[in-house]
């Protein structure tokens, strides 16, 4: 019995230290000692009763929450710094907890600005309902970039993507401006690059909310864009850029899920629910989508579509755009500086799908009807224009670009050329179920 004892005893320390990295789901901390708590809740001031009161275990209450965040920061060990464009050295990367408890006057819970994650105010941050629907890894870059504003750095109207003439000033000008979005991004491209202790799903996380964030929130894009071309297969996924094939297994996702197209490169879709494809790694864990805004449906917002037959986030010219195709045949469109859904339109019958590229090659957001006529939709006015003359063929799933060639997935699943019906190469043998084009940044090179 004392031979058994010990060996279970053994057996739960090897397993107590068997992970070299930090947890990052929430349900994954342990309980935070009292001595802990205490320091962290002291250290940055934090109003414990707005929060929910203290706790030390249950993640699910926000005080819980915090103290995750707030030990990732404290305990997360980094290699020195490669030399890349999003790392300035802003922050010294072993000082990011003294960093944090200096320009920390206070840390409350609030509920006062449905457009803000959180808000800084003379140092004082108030942590709103979408700061509590994010992940750990959403919820330390706010953190750190809210102590940026500390420091006196603002924020300028931005030029381009969701608020794109609104006048909102939600943008920094530049990396080079060292603002606290250039704080938030040197954050998570150090997180990829060089964190010793942190696990490869919360470091996947961080490359996927670093272009996420970084495509828009400067008005001088730091990142160069290049268009490639994502297919699903199966449990397969075939990214093609330019003459590179790769192919990786595709994360976990509800059955029947839609690849589609997202700001930061690409999401599995399925209702309301997204989960984030990571097209620079050779395998992509699970994780949801916090990066594009399919994560406007983490936390309840007035007028939101109770049901989604079809969803896309789509940039037009300089302006980001989310629209949803709900079951009742209405189209809804989020207003992103008024911080809530508008009223939808009226009933299309005959609704079947949205699709951003048509026969003819020109893309944009456009309605099939069941007759496969085809409507434009204009984002900014909201209002359906005339059928085009080209009808939706009904063996054909989708069309794409492949550098200067149109080409189209068919009923069958093959990948052809639009013009002259030949298979593509990277697709032989492949019966294919979806296919879009997405975005590839050059902040981080895709994995082989």
């Amino acid at each position: 019995m004392k031979a058994l004892f010990l060996s279970l005893l053994t057996l739960a320390s090897v397993s107590a230290v068997a992970s070299p990295y930090l947890p990052y789901l929430d349900a994954d901390f342990g309980c935070v000692s009292q001595a802990d708590a205490q320091r962290y809740l002291s250290d940055f001031r934090v109003n414990v009763e707005s929060f929910g009161g203290l706790e030390l275990c249950d993640s699910k209450i926000d005080t819980k929450k915090l103290l995750n965040d707030i030990s990732l920061i404290e305990k997360t060990d980094f290699a020195p710094d490669p030399d890349h464009f999003l790392i300035g050295n802003l922050v010294p990367l072993d000082q990011y907890y003294g960093w944090m408890k200096a320009l920390t006057r206070g840390v409350e819970r609030g509920n006062d600005r449905p457009t803000a994650s959180a808000y800084n105010s003379g140092g004082h941050f108030t942590m709103q309902n979408g700061w509590a629907a994010l992940s750990t890894l959403g919820r330390v870059g706010v953190v750190i970039h809210e102590a940026r504003h500390t420091q006196g750095y603002g924020h300028i109207p931005c030029t381009h993507g969701p608020y794109a003439g609104s006048g909102s000033e939600g943008c920094d000008a530049s990396v080079a401006a060292k603002g606290a979005h250039a704080v938030e991004v040197e954050y998570y491209t150090r997180v990829v690059l060089n964190a010793k202790n942190l696990h490869p799903v919360y470091q996947s996380m961080a490359r996927l909310m670093a272009m996420g964030r970084a495509n828009f929130v400067f008005n001088e894009s730091p990142m160069k864009k290049r268009e490639a071309l994502a297919a699903l297969s199966g449990n397969r996924l075939l990214l093609v850029d330019g003459e590179r094939v790769k192919e990786s297994e595709a994360p976990r996702a509800a059955p029947a899920s839609r690849l589609k197209r997202t700001s930061f490169g690409a999401s599995l879709v399925k209702g309301k629910e997204a989960v984030a494809v990571d097209l620079y790694s050779a395998a992509s864990e699970p994780s949801k989508d916090d990066y594009s805004y399919y994560k406007l449906f983490q936390a309840p917002r007035s007028m939101e579509p109770k049901q989604a037959r079809d969803i896309e986030e789509i940039d037009l010219a300089e302006q980001r755009f989310f629209a949803v195709l709900g079951e009742d045949k209405r189209i809804s469109t989020y207003d992103f500086p008024g911080g809530g859904w508008r009223a939808p339109t009226e009933p299309l019958a005959g609704a079947l799908a949205f699709v951003t590229r048509v026969p003819n090659g020109p893309s944009g957001l456009f309605v099939v009807k069941e007759d496969g006529s085809i409507l434009p939709f204009d984002l900014k006015t909201r209002r359906l224009g005339s059928p085009l003359s080209e009808r939706w063929r009904k063996d054909t799933l989708a069309y794409a670009m492949n550098g200067e060639k149109l080409v189209r997935l068919t009923s069958e699943g093959r990948v052809v050329d639009a013009v002259s019906g030949t298979s593509l190469p990277a697709f032989h043998d492949r019966t294919v179920t979806d296919l879009v084009n997405v975005p590839l940044y050059d902040a981080y090179e895709v994995v082989p």
